[in-house]
């Protein structure tokens, strides 16, 4: 059992240092955030639709923005806020990101622990 507790630990702390890695690697990081945010794109349309939504705007027919209870063309601020929020969601709750070992931690993208990539 002890060597079973010894194991897992060196596990875990080489997991963590993978982690470490990963985090720190700004090209992977900006690569996959580019790639998570907008992929799967029918994904990305229900998410700022809800985001949008949250937010009191309304998507007209143009494409464009309107703030509901105002009834005036949605801010800049107001569509910069839009966009992060969806790609906030699009990060944490994309699947995926997570079919490909990957999850969304802190901030960062980072690959999934041996114990998550077990439960599949």
């Amino acid at each position: 059992m002890k060597g079973d507790r010894e194991f897992n630990k060196f596990g875990d702390n080489t997991h963590q240092r993978v982690i470490e890695l990963f985090e720190n690697d700004s090209a992977f990081q900006q690569e996959n955030r580019e790639y998570f945010t907008k992929n799967p794109n029918t994904l990305r349309i229900r998410f700022k639709q809800i985001e949008a939504g949250a937010l009191g705007l309304r998507e007209e027919d143009d494409g464009s923005y309107t703030d509901f209870n105002a009834r005036i063309p949605a801010t800049e601020k107001q569509l910069s806020t839009l966009k992060k929020q969806t790609d906030e969601a699009m990060l944490r709750q994309n699947p995926e990101m997570s079919e490909q070992g990957f999850e969304y931690k802190n901030g960062f993208i980072v690959p999934k622990s041996v114990k998550e990539l077990q439960k599949k």
